[in-house]
């Protein structure tokens, strides 16, 4: 039995019937891998009841202390029903990419299960008419509660849950036996309660003194490198990349329940050139400066003002999580200008690579995990207030990418061909971009409230011409950079110690002849003398 920690708490606190706090994920499988060219439900079932063992997530659920005077409780269920997890749909005809968008946004928009383990799959049929889709494919919708997980430990649960072989693994073996808790009665919940009241205060006066700490750090800081230069809050502002005005778009304010789901691919070798050719620039720079690129067409589209500060909550990359660990729930974001307010692609990306690095230096000084560790000892209340206070007025977009696997995965048999990542909208926060490689593509999931983004398929075409354009300025500075190669004269090389013309032969130059003297033997030489 664990006890839930700050965040998580936060996010059960944060949900509500308009806002879910749950990510997912939507593949496209092809069963013509698998033997015999097809994969039925039962066989899905199979392999995933033989991979329970792969992470604690799918076997525990939520247990609550009555009259909520503590935070709940994680149990590990002795049986899981997956006949309840993992449920057979089909879209209606004609089974086209909006139908299945549609359908997606509706699955996304329900609220899991507190009672039950926080993860649902749904294996969606009908999908012949989607554009790029084989005959006879399927899709997968998965999703995990963001109390548990985070976008990359959903995404290192889901690389276990898959195979790297088309032939089906019916010999899996649990790396360790599944023990099951027992459900603690109240008298249990109430003395856990009380012991834990001395450690929190305890841990909150160590962790406010240690935030004094950094602050007092980064400070000092600002002082020695931008002395003279402005106020020391308009300073700090800069510092932490944080506006000093407030900064609302059509993303902010509340959402509602309903939700628009769309995806685009890139192709990862054109992501890299476009890397390349910025110095110090990351695959995750490039993805963030199509996404602002993006937004700004979007907003122009729809004839709203381009702000000059708006930014993007960017979740910071951490460390791999293992198979069957349970660290998966981190809140590690920074503060990432999107500078809409400039056209050119490049000039962006060289803007936010700059914007980013300043970010990450700020973030080496109050430290990557001051966020979690005054979550857990502040009351979910005050947490609360300021995560939605600050989201709400600063922050109304979440970009974030994952590295996915570049070998193909299996479910089943049937391989997977696209891999959407699904990500978290909440009030104030009405626009998630999410990005995930795999297999040589950038897969992109926009998710947006309905009232905010009426046409996400014009928000997707906003995101290919973005990335189209950057291709574009990246194509025509190789092109002026060869040109201006070809152009340049030549610099003249001098007669001395020019070589010959590559037409005429080398003469070989003459050597004097000198006779060869030989040492005569020494009787020789005697009977010479005589």
């Amino acid at each position: 039995m664990k006890q839930l920690g700050g965040l998580d708490e936060l996010f059960f606190a944060m949900e509500g019937p308009n806002q879910c706090m749950h990510v997912a994920v939507l593949g496209i499988y092809d069963p013509s891998t698998a033997p015999g060219g097809r994969v039925r439900l039962r066989d899905i079932m199979a392999h995933i009841r033989e991979r329970l063992d792969v992470s604690p997530v799918l076997r525990r659920r939520l247990v609550s202390v009555p009259l909520n005077l503590d935070r709940a409780y994680w149990i590990d269920d002795a049986e899981v029903d997956l006949e309840y997890h993992i449920r057979h749909i089909a879209l209606p005809k004609p089974g086209d990419w909006r139908h299945l968008c549609i359908q997606v946004a509706r699955l996304h928009s329900l609220v899991l299960d507190r009672n039950k383990p926080l993860w649902q799959v749904y294996v969606i049929e009908g999908i012949d008419n989607v554009e790029g889709v084989k005959q006879g494919s399927f899709a997968i919708y998965i999703k995990f509660h963001r109390a548990e997980v985070d976008g990359e430990a959903s995404a290192q649960i889901l690389r276990a849950l898959h195979s790297l072989i088309s032939m089906p693994e019916h010999s899996h073996v649990p790396r360790k036996p599944l023990l099951a808790d027992a459900v603690p009665t109240v008298v249990e919940l109430y003395a856990r309660s009380l012991g834990n009241v001395v450690p929190r205060v305890v841990r909150l006066w160590h962790t406010l003194s240690a935030t004094t700490l950094k602050m007092t750090a980064l400070g000092s800081k600002v002082l020695c490198r931008r002395a003279g230069s402005g106020n020391l809050r308009e300073r700090l502002l800069e510092q932490l990349a944080w506006p000093k005005d407030e900064v609302r778009t059509r993303f902010a304010g509340s959402v509602s329940s309903r939700r628009i789901f769309e995806g685009v691919g890139f192709d990862m070798a054109e992501v890299q050139r476009v890397r390349n050719w910025v110095s110090g620039a990351t695959t995750n720079d490039v993805f963030i400066a199509t996404v602002g690129g993006a937004v700004r067409r979007y907003l122009l589209e729809c004839g709203d003002p381009l702000p000059t500060g708006l930014a993007a909550a960017v979740p910071a990359s951490q460390q791999d999580i293992l198979p069957g660990s349970d660290r998966g729930n981190k809140l590690n974001q920074h503060r990432v200008p999107l500078h809409v307010e400039i056209e050119s692609g490049l000039a962006r990306l060289r803007a936010i690579r700059q914007s980013a690095g300043d970010t990450r230096q700020t973030a080496d000084v109050i430290g990557h995990d001051l966020l979690r560790q005054l979550a857990d000892e502040l009351p979910t209340r005050i947490t609360s207030a300021v995560v939605d206070s600050l989201l709400g007025d600063y922050l109304n977009i979440v970009v974030s990418t994952v590295r996915g696997p570049d070998v193909p995965m299996y479910i089943a048999g049937a391989q997977l061909n696209r891999f959407y990542p699904i990500g978290v909208v909440k009030n104030g926060v009405g626009l998630n971009v999410t990005g995930f490689s795999y297999c040589g593509k950038l897969w992109a999931t926009v998710v947006s409230c309905r009232k905010m983004v009426p046409d996400p398929d014009v928000f997707a075409n906003c995101l290919r011409q973005s990335f189209a354009a950057l291709v574009a300025e990246v194509d025509r500075e190789e092109v002026d950079k060869r040109d201006r190669v070809e152009a340049a004269p030549q610099p003249r090389a001098s007669m001395r110690g020019k070589s010959a013309p590559a037409a005429s032969k080398a003469v070989p130059a003459k050597v004097p002849h000198h006779p060869v003297r030989t040492r005569l033997p020494a009787k020789t030489r005697a009977q010479r003398n005589a």
